[in-house]
């Protein structure tokens, strides 16, 4: 298997059905790999400081096996770690990143991302004045959270949440490039390749989890900023896990397995470099809030241009259908209302061929909104995920609506009789 193969788990079915490469290695393990670059198995806690349970065992389906194999690249191996089953996570020492970007490098290279792609990448804040300027390195990527929102908003049920090491993994090949996961990820994770039309992210490298190795960022690291391993389980030498620093989203949103450390003392205030209009502000005199920093200077252009984008087709959708629902209730239910203007509406000529226009527009826009997709030909997929995704939701309201367009004036038609005559 080559080094940058892509990581593919098949189903629990498919789990019965093979028996070859039982034993063979998932990943090709170096000769003389050091110990930095190897999984720790100490004892572990039973919850993590949200409360949830770290082994993950018992939470999950009634099918699940603490030695399931996780069929990576078709081989049944199964990791001889007895913390695979437990909640893992990174961790940052802040005080250590030197910006080198060999994390971003090494998780480029082992997953064979393209140029435009990165699972993992390193960014700053910064504050203070000259001469006393501050600034802090951060290395982020998929914090495999216990509230997974792009599990949540992901339409097609392309995200699991494994048992195995608590990883939440996407299946590139069912996704149809909605960007959906991308809007709500407070992490910047999921990546949209506008080239596949399909979204990717980070997959914890359980690969090399399954042959006892730590992600391939963290064997990279040259400052030993980041580490791994079951959550709250302080690594060495190693002082503080803290939930949240300078520069990190609040990690109530999601509760990410990602615990930090940074020790080195920083100004009151610190702020990104780039356009988002936020600022990191010390409260009580440790802690960093993030609050709204809307620049002054900050010039505001408004043209057609500028406020175009790959979701035109969305914001069509979206308007054209809020019309149609309300000339839809309009015409159906004015009469009702015994306003005269809405009974001349239904009484009138125009009554059924207008309703068959505004049907025509939002089949039309329906059909319009598909095209924003990487993969538009699996627009069905957008069902597959009606318990948590609020976008299978709206997809399925609208099918129902055009269900019930086409069918209740017809029917209350041949009850009531003809709108003309009746």
């Amino acid at each position: 298997m080559s080094s940058k193969a892509e990581i593919s788990l098949t189903s629990p079915q498919q789990d019965k059905q093979k028996t070859e490469g039982l034993g063979v290695s998932v990943w090709e393990v170096r000769p003389g790999e050091r110990d930095y670059a190897k999984l720790s198995d100490a004892p572990a806690k039973e919850t993590n400081r949200y409360g949830k349970r770290i082994d993950l065992v018992d939470i999950t389906h009634a099918n699940t096996s603490p030695n399931r194999s996780m069929n990576i690249n078709g081989k049944n191996r199964v990791g001889d770690n007895p913390n695979r089953n437990k909640q893992h996570g990174f961790f940052f020492n802040a005080d250590n990143c030197i910006g080198c970007h060999a994390c971003e490098s090494a998780c480029s290279e082992k997953n064979d991302n393209p140029a435009h792609l990165a699972f993992r990448s390193v960014g700053y804040v910064e504050g203070g004045s000259y001469p006393d300027y501050k600034r802090m390195n951060i290395s982020m990527a998929c914090n495999h959270c216990d509230d997974p929102v792009c599990l949540k908003g992901c339409p097609t049920g392309a995200y699991t949440k494994h048992a195995e090491y608590g990883a939440v993994l996407q299946d590139p090949e069912t996704c149809f490039g909605c960007g959906y996961c991308t809007w709500v990820c407070p992490y910047n994770a999921p990546q949209l390749d506008p080239v596949k039309g399909q979204v990717s992210k980070c997959n914890m490298c359980v690969d090399r989890l399954e042959e006892g190795l730590k992600p391939a960022c963290v064997s990279a690291c040259l400052g030993n900023a980041l580490d791994f391993g079951v959550i709250e389980n302080t690594p060495q030498n190693r002082e503080q896990a803290k939930t949240k620093i300078p520069g990190f989203p609040s990690p109530e949103i999601t509760q990410p397995n990602i615990r930090f450390q940074q020790t080195k003392s920083l100004p009151d205030q610190m702020v990104r470099t780039d356009s988002s209009p936020i600022k990191y502000e010390k409260q009580n005199g440790h802690e960093f809030t993030s609050t709204v920093d809307e620049k002054t200077d900050k010039t505001r252009l408004w043209s057609l241009r500028k406020l175009s984008s790959r979701e035109n087709p969305l914001v069509i959708f979206t308007l054209s259908t809020q019309a149609v629902i309300g000339a839809f209730l309009i015409q159906l239910l004015g009469s009702y209302l015994e306003i005269d203007s809405f009974i001349s509406i239904k009484s009138s000529a125009l009554y059924l061929p207008t309703l068959l226009a505004l049907s025509v527009i939002q089949m039309t826009v329906l059909f319009l909104s598909t095209l924003h997709l990487g993969k538009p030909l699996r627009f069905y997929r957008g069902f597959n995920n009606l318990r948590y995704s609020p976008l299978s939701r709206e997809a399925f309201a609208i099918a129902i609506f055009l269900a019930a367009y086409r069918a209740l004036p017809y029917s209350l038609l041949s009850s009531f009789g003809s709108p003309i005559n009746g």
